[in-house]
């Protein structure tokens, strides 16, 4: 049994290099992002219309811009640790001409303590790059109330090096050599499913999150429907 099982290979927490920055800006995250809001949508009462929506992580700004686009009348934090990252999303907005109501925060999520709680907590691969995975919990808690909707997406730890492989091969194979070796780095920081659910365990959230995995490197956690 390969020890990538058990051990994961923990990657910076920040992506700050220009050259990092400008290759996730240019990359085509089009099949996995819309698939990851898809999986959003699916949780929500169509009915559902969040005033104060909360990125955390927020990237390169496709993911915020589709955010916006789900939920076009609301006002949308995008926050991420990484300045040139807040600033690519913030191109990719005034790039788009867009009207969104955003506000761009530069905070380690360490230090990210909102002055109120989000009507929707949503967050995508950022748990993997951080050493302590309790700090990512602790700002999603930070960041809610008794009505917030959670909604967590990241990569899934493969059991093998092999199979980190062949997935970088099948779902990096075109992209810039830097990304390939981020995705393949990504793989090995990310969690597995046990290492999850031991996590919502220890904070007493596996009866109010539910978990589960919706592709062959993706998994999602978002708060349970009331009855």
């Amino acid at each position: 049994m390969s020890l990538l099982k058990y051990n994961r290979i923990p990657e910076p927490e920040l992506m700050e290099g220009k050259e990092q920055v400008l290759a996730y800006s240019e990359a085509d995250f089009a099949l996995p992002h819309s698939m990851i809001i898809q999986a959003l949508k699916n949780q929500l009462n169509p009915r559902f219309h969040p005033d104060l929506i909360l990125d955390l992580g927020a990237g390169s700004g496709d993911m915020t811009y589709r955010l916006f686009e789900t939920f076009p009348t609301s006002k949308i934090y995008a926050v991420d640790g990484s300045e040139e990252m807040l600033t690519s999303n913030r191109n990719y907005f005034q790039k788009k001409n867009s009207n969104a109501n955003i506000v761009w925060e530069n905070y380690k999520i360490q230090d990210w303590i909102p002055e109120s709680g989000f009507d929707l907590i949503f967050s995508n691969s950022l748990l993997h790059h951080l050493t302590d995975p309790y700090d990512f919990w602790a700002a999603i808690q930070r960041s809610t109330y008794e009505e917030s909707f959670i909604f967590i997406a990241d990569l899934l730890r493969p059991d093998s090096f092999e199979e980190v492989d062949h997935l970088t091969q099948k779902y990096a194979k075109e992209e810039k050599q830097i990304l390939k070796e981020d995705f393949y780095n990504s793989l090995c920081a990310a969690y597995t499913l046990e290492e999850l659910q031991t996590m919502l365990s220890k904070l007493r959230l596996n009866g109010k999150l539910h978990l589960e995995v919706i592709s062959d490197r993706h998994w999602i956690c978002y708060s349970r429907l009331s009855s």
